[in-house]
């Protein structure tokens, strides 16, 4: 059935990791986690306001905190790291990048999660050019 699956990491949201782990438990599968950001928008916006170095600074230090809280949400699981991926860019496009290079089978997407909005219909040009199956839950 699908031995590779992407969850699309909600960061504020433990309960839906949980249910993401279950699911691959469930289907006997080995799990990644994909979270995608725009830290490169937030560069370019403190480049012009601070310069290059105090912008180079202030996107180093939000990647550490987003570092830290990913790391919080996985210390009490079985996930390893080498299967956590924090990746730039615009979100649907990243997770979906992110899954090709995986070949994964499916991917799962929390509804909780705003910007999953486009990838959750069937007839975007996300979902209409994927090789994997999709999966959304609340």
């Amino acid at each position: 059935m699908y031995s590779k699956i992407l969850y699309a990491l909600d960061i504020d949201s433990k309960a839906n990791l949980d249910k993401a782990i279950k699911i691959a438990e469930q289907l006997n599968a080995e799990l990644f986690i994909g979270y995608a950001t725009y830290l490169g928008e937030s560069y370019q916006d403190d480049e012009v306001y601070f310069g290059k170095h105090t912008g180079d600074e202030i996107v180093d230090e939000d990647k550490k905190d987003l570092e830290r809280k990913i790391e919080s949400l996985f210390t009490e699981t079985t996930i390893s790291k080498d299967h956590i991926y924090i990746i730039d860019g615009p979100v649907g496009k990243a997770i979906d990048k992110l899954a090709t290079s995986l070949s994964v089978e499916l991917v799962i997407v929390a509804k909780s999660h705003h910007h999953f909005s486009l990838m959750m219909k069937n007839d975007t040009l996300i979902r209409l050019t994927t090789h994997y199956d999709f999966l959304s839950f609340n």
